[in-house]
């Protein structure tokens, strides 16, 4: 029995063997309705009722569809174009459901302008076409659609099939918010967060995140959980925060699974629970993100969670990698360069590192400096420590202070040594601290000062340095340095 709700503005459809008493909608009356009578829009909401019963029945949600696109409905058209392209009720059919989406434009689906849209955009049943795709979204965004104003947005940003304009991204993602599109708002949100295509606006950017979330949208949830986990622009509230990645996580957000993951790591905002944050990271890496593989891999690395398991880290960390995580690549590399889980293999993670600093990451920039220093390449190895010292990467101050002082493929130049010691050394860099202490006792490339040299030696000493800063390159090499300076200052 096919029935459907009576109020023209609730126009809700089931189907069941009994007449409910009610709308479960609306709360209006229902009235039972017969298959011929039924309009191609009629069947379409049929199997929309379909697809939204718990557990979907997506067989007969797709043979609805069916029937309403052979009654001419563009609506129900596009829809049996998605199942297709989905592989819903059926086994997917990219093409036909090109097909289908094309079909549906000429019966006036705006939707499925997006929908063509996107299998343009994207290679899915037809080659790639980025002009065309942003064309398809510039139509339906000026049909007033919320969505293909957001996805035009997108190609305006990245210039997608158009030349890039962040202002007119700006615009269009600002009339799709203010429709409702929650996605929208969130990217509203970023544009005045980051100050892109319009001036940096604290207030509202944190008004359209709260938008976005107040309407559901998990990567809103996951920016404004971060402000309050960092305290950016709203009160710090880290509880707040992991509140906000639970239910980001929880609707399927791989970002929220991760953040939640660093959280409950961590202990910020709830109680550290490694292995349940363990949990976290293996869900977004089997959802295929790359973030998620890498955390994951970082917990077999440290044994945080998991027990410690090289093999299991290069096998995420590499998985990570082909994903373009630059972090992915620069610790699978650095498994690779000292056979930890891998065979020793310089030559591939040498490659590793470089695809790594090409993406931005500067600790894969100064290890791959690192191990063509060891090679006997100085000058290459001398460019990388400046450009990772000029992303003010530490550890890059010690390298080319070491350079400096003992003239590694450069004059040597004790006063330059000394001021890079020096300068790493207020950043926090314990090499440099060693070598700082090593410089005053010893009067290296500065006026001896012994009662400075065994304050910073003593402080240094005194605290409890973590494995992971000890396992640093040259750490425990510089802490048994220091040792002896202190030794012989004694003396």
């Amino acid at each position: 029995m096919i029935y459907c709700c009576t109020n023209e503005e609730c126009l809700w459809f089931g189907e069941g063997e009994t007449l409910p008493e009610a709308c479960p909608r609306c709360g209006q009356a229902l009235e039972v309705r017969r298959e011929e009578e039924l309009t191609g829009d009629e069947w379409c909401r049929l199997g929309l009722y379909w697809t939204e019963l718990e557990p979907a029945d997506e067989e007969k949600a797709l043979a609805c569809f069916r029937r309403s696109a052979g009654l001419g409905s563009g609506w129900g058209t596009c829809n049996l174009g998605l199942c297709m392209e989905q592989g819903i009720g059926t086994q997917a059919d990219p093409r036909q459901a090109v097909w289908l989406y094309k079909q549906a434009v000429e019966m006036g689906s705006v939707a499925a302008l997006c929908n063509l849209g996107v299998c343009l955009e994207q290679g899915i049943g037809t080659p790639e076409d980025p002009a065309g795709a942003a064309a398809l979204y510039l139509a339906a965004a000026e049909h007033g659609s919320a969505r293909g104003q957001r996805l035009l947005a997108h190609c305006l940003e990245e210039g997608f099939g158009v030349n890039q304009d962040q202002a007119k991204a700006v615009e269009w993602l600002r009339t799709a918010a203010l429709q409702g599109e929650t996605a929208a708002q969130t990217s509203l949100a970023k544009h005045y967060e980051f100050g892109v295509g319009t001036e940096q606006d604290k207030e509202l950017a944190v008004r359209w995140y709260e938008k976005a979330v107040q309407g559901g949208d998990p990567e809103g949830m996951c920016c404004l959980g971060w402000l309050k986990q960092t305290g950016k622009w709203v009160e710090a509230d880290p509880e707040g925060a992991v509140e906000l990645y639970r239910q980001a996580a929880q609707m399927g957000s791989v970002r929220g699974m991760v953040q939640l993951g660093d959280c409950l790591m961590e202990g910020i905002g709830v109680a550290a629970d490694p292995e349940m944050a363990v949990a976290w990271y293996r869900k977004g890496a089997n959802e295929g993100d790359r973030e998620a593989m890498f955390s994951l891999g970082l917990s077999y690395e440290l044994g945080q969670g998991v027990e410690q398991d090289d093999v299991k880290a290069a096998l995420w960390y590499e998985q990570s990698a082909q994903l373009g995580s630059g972090a992915g690549m620069n610790n699978f590399a650095e498994l690779l360069a000292k056979g930890r889980g891998v065979p020793k293999d310089l030559g591939k993670a040498l490659e590793w590192y470089r695809k790594a600093a090409d993406l931005g990451n500067v600790y894969a920039l100064y290890n791959m400096g690192w191990y063509l220093e060891k090679a006997g390449n100085l000058e290459k190895a001398r460019a990388c420590y400046e450009q990772a010292k000029a992303e003010n990467m530490d550890s890059a101050y010690w390298s080319l202070g070491r350079m400096y002082e003992e003239g590694l493929g450069v004059d040597q130049d004790l006063e330059r040594a000394y001021t890079l010691y020096r300068n790493g050394a207020k950043r926090g860099n314990v090499n440099c601290i060693c070598r700082l202490v090593r410089c005053l006792a010893q009067g290296i490339g500065t006026r001896q000062n012994l009662s400075r040299a065994r304050k910073l030696g003593a402080e240094l000493l005194a605290e409890e340095l973590p494995p992971q800063v000890l396992d640093n390159y040259g750490c425990r090499e510089e802490m048994l340095m220091l040792l002896d300076v202190m030794n012989e200052m004694k003396e």
